[in-house]
């Protein structure tokens, strides 16, 4: 039943037409077909990492890509009143953690969602922006004074900037929990290298957490 909704979904981005995507996954929150956090791991979140290009030329693909993202948030900004619902209901632990993508980082559509995330988790969260300097972000800790920053990173090509963030956040405010999500992660051995306190892959992950720090 979910894989026919999926596909019927998937259809729609395949053939960019953003208006019938955008209506059908909606349309599945209003009917009570899924759930908020259904839709964003079982229709959003796939139809983002299994994008597939059908032609071999790389600035139709990389239109292409930007057109997909752009269908996934818009459905994340229509939908958001099913977040804020939801965390009516959650028990807060007023925990802050602010989210943003580092310098030269501008795939953003994952920190959104893991925002949303964490906000179902009961945690105070806020999503600053992407392509963050190094700078804002220390200004944005003297200003939210956040318990947490979280980094999401898509491109491994940003590895570097982000573990020069990393370690600047540490020296200036050692205090603060660093969490790392976002495929740029993937590499074990890569990660040994960085600075951090969580590496967050799932919403499964961001529950077990949430778990963790309310315990």
């Amino acid at each position: 039943m979910k894989q026919q909704l999926y596909d019927e979904f998937y259809k729609y981005l395949e053939q960019e037409q953003k208006d019938q995507a955008v209506r059908y996954a909606i349309g599945l929150l209003d009917s009570k077909t899924v759930t908020i956090d259904e839709l964003y791991q079982d229709f959003l979140t796939p139809s983002l990492i299994h994008f597939e290009c059908k032609t071999d030329d790389l600035e139709v693909c990389i239109w292409k890509e930007h057109f997909r993202t752009s269908i996934i948030r818009t459905i994340l900004e229509s939908s958001y009143m099913y977040i804020i619902e939801q965390t009516e209901r959650t028990k807060k632990y007023g925990k802050k953690i602010v989210v943003l993508t580092p310098t030269f980082e501008y795939h953003e559509i994952g920190a959104i969602i893991n925002t949303h995330y964490f906000l179902l988790e009961g945690f105070d969260a806020s999503y600053i922006g992407a392509n963050t300097p190094k700078n804002e972000i220390l200004s944005a800790i003297r200003a939210y004074h956040p318990d947490y920053i979280a980094l999401s990173v898509t491109n491994s090509y940003n590895l570097v900037i982000t573990k020069q963030i990393t370690e600047e956040i540490k020296r200036f405010f050692p205090e603060i929990k660093i969490i790392l999500g976002g495929q740029a992660f993937s590499n074990e051995e890569t990660n040994r290298s960085l600075t951090y306190d969580y590496i967050l892959h799932s919403y499964e992950d961001i529950k077990l957490f949430g778990k963790e720090v309310k315990s």
